[in-house]
Formats: structure tokens, sequence, C-alpha cells
């Protein structure tokens, strides 16, 4: 009895003296588990169809100093299913910030440096880097993506 009581006591101690962040497992830097946590997924069905596959991380949150900026800023990853074109533009699409529209939209390569560890690993679409003015005294943000013929998908993020 004394054996187990003390075994139980010993592994108590070791376990409450060990890390608990899971994380230590998975190979990720802090950029990446950052980002991960303030990346969302939407679709766009049509006829209960997927359409458009939607990946937005806000940039803002992830309080990394290549990151910081006034602008409110997005990485996105866009997927059209059964498409030709991957391209926003060709396809229709827009994007709106809070009825806001961007200030600038800039394609981003799979392999861009600078974001390879945010970007979401989709191999089929394109990835933007969306800036948006500063929005000051809102605390949700919404990014809606949506066509000429009102399909949209909308994500919101806390600022």
């Amino acid at each position: 009895m004394y054996k187990t009581l003390y075994l139980s006591i010993l592994s108590t101690i070791l376990m409450g003296c060990s890390s608990t962040t899971a994380l230590k497992h998975f190979n990720k830097n802090e950029i990446e588990v950052k980002a991960m946590q303030y990346t969302k997924k939407a679709d766009i069905l049509i006829n209960n169809e997927q359409k458009v596959l939607l990946w937005a991380t806000y940039l803002n949150n992830i309080d990394i100093e290549e990151f910081d900026s006034k602008d409110e800023v997005f990485i996105t990853s866009l997927y059209f299913v059964n498409s030709e074109s991957q391209d926003i533009n060709k396809n229709g699409y827009s994007f709106i910030l809070n009825n806001q529209k961007p200030k600038s939209i800039e394609e981003i390569s799979a392999d861009n440096k600078m974001y390879k560890d945010i970007l979401s690993k989709n191999t089929w679409g394109k990835y933007y880097l969306i800036k948006f003015n500063e929005l000051k005294n809102i605390d949700k943000l919404t990014l809606s993506l949506s066509d000429t013929n009102a399909n949209s998908a909308k994500l919101t993020f806390e600022k």
C-alpha cells in the first residue's frame, strides 16, 4: 500500500513539474502557432455545392514585429472549385471589410519567405495579402468575399 501511495505522489510531483504545452511535441514556430489561432475558413455554396474555399488569417493579432501595421491586414487563400482560373478577378469576386473596400490586394507566391509559416499550404488555389485602412473604435471585423450574384462568405475576427 505504501509503495502504491509513494508512486502516486511521485508521479503527481513529476507531472506537475513537466511542461504541459502540447506544442512542444510538434515542430511549430511561434509565428505558425499564432497564425493558426487567427485563421478562419468559410465556403461559398451554390445550390448546395461547394464553389469557393476561403481561408483568412488576420495578421494584426499575431503580435509579431514583421506584421505590425496600422492597416487591417489579412492573408487569404482562395480555391475556386472546378474552375479553370484561380484568379479572384477573373472569377468575379471581391473582398470587403466592414463595408470598406481594400486599400490593396497583392497576390503572394506559395513559396514567399516572409509568409511561409502562415500560408495554409493550399497547393491548388492562390494567396493574397489584403490591406484595408485602419478601422478605429471597432471590436469585430467582418471580412466578406462575394461575387456579383450576391454569393458570399463572411468571417468574423476579434480586433
